[in-house]
């Protein structure tokens, strides 16, 4: 009986011990992978929240819109907003800066803005690339 009481008592302290070492892990991996847990939205999906938030497009109508259906219907690059409205462009691939590429209106909320820059009809719609707010929209100047 005394081995069987040790048994239990070994299992119970064990079971706890693995579990936060798998949970430390999942939490190191999560850290060094930034887009293991965020998900990344498509330019094209960006582009159709554009049409829907700043346009007024209906659901209805863009519900059943394609990517085959917006190709070449606007431009785009992956940018970053800084709360001033200063842009970077950045590589797609790792979020890194590849260069200073000018000013934009300020992002409706404080901190930087990982976004697509949606360019239709000579105005210029930041989308949040993770969650797909608009966060700034700019008018071109002629």
């Amino acid at each position: 009986m005394n081995s069987r009481v040790l048994k239990k008592s070994f299992i119970l302290i064990l079971f706890p011990v693995i579990f936060t070492l798998i949970i430390y892990l999942f939490f190191n991996f999560s850290i060094a992978n930034p887009n293991f847990n965020s998900i990344t939205l498509l330019p094209e999906q960006a582009y159709v929240i554009a049409l829907h938030e700043v346009y007024n497009r209906s659901l209805s109508e863009i519900n059943n819109i394609t990517f085959k259906d917006v190709k070449d219907k606007f431009t785009y690059q992956y940018v970053m907003i800084k709360k001033d409205g200063t842009l970077y462009l950045l590589n797609e691939n790792n979020d890194s800066v590849l260069k200073t590429i000018g000013n934009t209106t300020p992002p409706i909320t404080d901190g930087t803005h990982f976004a697509w820059e949606i360019n239709i009809n000579k105005t210029k719609i930041y989308v949040d690339s993770k969650s797909g707010q608009i966060v700034s929209i700019a008018n071109k100047r002629s």
